[in-house]
């Protein structure tokens, strides 16, 4: 006659089959969640990516707001400064119209400096308000500007001519797009909150003890 198992026994057997069933439920949840994590980033790739038959959108026609080839940027003559310009460089692309009006008087347009292929002569002539002057740029580089009358006041000013456009003023951050950043942030919390639990249900076994 076979011995009989203890009661004793029989607990921990049961446990010992319930802590492995609980660690497998776990292990087939967390794969399914992480695969689940990845949806999210596909789907985003896809939005980003234009369609096919998708106009691009058309470029501005010039109204001083934007800069690029055959474009046109405003610059105030005010008081003792040109804006922009003064404050800090005005960035624009080959082709870029520069059109500067006169907002206040005794002003004029000396140059100091531009690239040797470049032919700027600015306009030296002192100006009151209501006068315009434009001038395009083809030639990349550097030019800096003074107004005569007002130089000893800071009335100086600078333009660059890049390919790049005013693109290379943007931080590190506005070059990431937002959705991005978003969907970034959203994956690592998920992650680390799926191997937590996983931690916590691996160590302890998911069942409590009796």
């Amino acid at each position: 006659m076979s011995p009989r198992r203890s009661p004793l026994y029989s607990r921990d057997d049961a446990r010992s089959s319930d802590s492995r069933l609980a660690r497998r439920r776990l292990l087939r949840t967390t794969a399914l969640g992480l695969g689940w994590l990845a949806v999210p980033s596909r789907a985003l790739a896809q939005d980003d990516e234009p369609a096919e038959d998708e106009e691009e959108p058309a470029e501005d026609d010039g109204d001083g707001a934007e800069t690029g080839n055959g474009d046109v940027v405003e610059v105030a003559v005010v008081d003792y400064a040109y804006e922009p310009g003064t404050d800090s460089p005005l960035t624009i692309e080959p082709g870029t119209t520069v059109h500067w009006i006169w907002e206040t008087d005794n002003h004029n347009i000396a140059v100091d400096s531009q690239p040797e292929e470049s032919d700027w002569e600015g306009h030296e002539p002192i100006e009151n308000a209501g006068f315009e002057y434009e001038h395009t740029f083809e030639v990349e580089g550097e030019y800096e500007y003074h107004c005569t009358p007002h130089i000893g006041l800071g009335m100086v000013a600078e333009i660059v001519v890049s390919e790049n456009g005013d693109a290379g003023a943007a931080g590190p951050a506005e070059l990431v797009p937002d959705t991005a950043t978003t969907l970034v942030v959203a994956t690592v919390a998920s992650l680390v909150a799926v191997l937590g639990l996983s931690y916590v249900f691996l160590k302890y076994g998911g069942v409590s003890g009796e």
